[in-house]
């Protein structure tokens, strides 16, 4: 357990100092990020939430497929328990809960915002954030993975600029995304305190795997991601 606080200790500061921000007014907020908008933040934001799709999970799925099976059954049960957290609360706990566009459109707020050109607005099943629960279960993950705090920070900003990008593109309240990262995180801790604690022989095997295949499987999931 110390070697996971050791790893993740730049997240579990990014959740203390983000904290306070749950009790800030939810519609103030989404306003104030709002009024940051430029070209430059619109194409810089969309591009940031595309790394929170799930194809990301199959790019990264060929990085540990390098690594001993150990990591690979960390990893699978990382997602699988992501998934089931996600899942069980957009779809049943807080099902059809209202996004920010939905809420201020009933509200006749519109006015008050701008939306970016080109994002399709989602209105319903906000709570949580499923890109941010997706990439900060990756980045957590690569954390445990890396044994390197600058890569911890570098991971963790990585994380940050995804789930903020869902609050800029107005498809998630703070609260949703502040419990994706929550959700993304807890999902990483679990599988590897389970699958640590769970030791079998097959843990120690690794695939062979034919490097130049790997790059080019790589380089086609980069290009479907961003589109190019």
């Amino acid at each position: 357990m110390r070697l996971v606080f050791d790893r993740l200790a730049p997240f579990f500061l990014a959740f203390a100092v983000l904290f306070p921000f749950l009790f800030v007014d939810r519609i103030d907020l989404m306003i104030m990020v709002n009024g940051f908008r430029t070209p430059f933040w619109d194409l810089f934001f969309i591009k940031a939430s595309a790394l929170g799709h799930s194809i990301t999970v199959v790019f990264a799925l060929f990085l540990v497929l390098r690594f001993r099976f150990k990591w690979l059954a960390i990893f699978l049960l990382a997602f699988l328990i992501q998934v089931f957290m996600v899942v069980l609360f957009k779809k049943g706990i807080y099902h059809d809960e209202l996004r920010p566009y939905l809420y201020f459109k009933y509200l006749d707020m519109l006015n008050l915002i701008s939306l970016v050109d080109g994002v399709k607005m989602r209105h319903v099943n906000t709570f949580p954030s499923g890109h941010t629960a997706t990439i900060f279960f990756l980045v957590s993950f690569f954390a445990i993975l890396a044994r390197n705090k600058v890569a911890s920070w570098v991971l963790l900003t990585v994380g940050l600029l995804v789930g903020l990008s869902r609050i800029y593109l107005f498809q998630h309240w703070y609260v949703d995304v502040y419990f994706g990262m929550l959700f993304g995180v807890t999902s990483s801790i679990v599988a590897y305190l389970y699958i640590r604690s769970n030791p079998k022989k097959w843990h120690a095997r690794q695939l062979q795997i034919d490097f130049k295949i790997w790059m080019r499987h790589t380089q086609n999931a980069v290009k479907q991601l961003f589109n190019y």
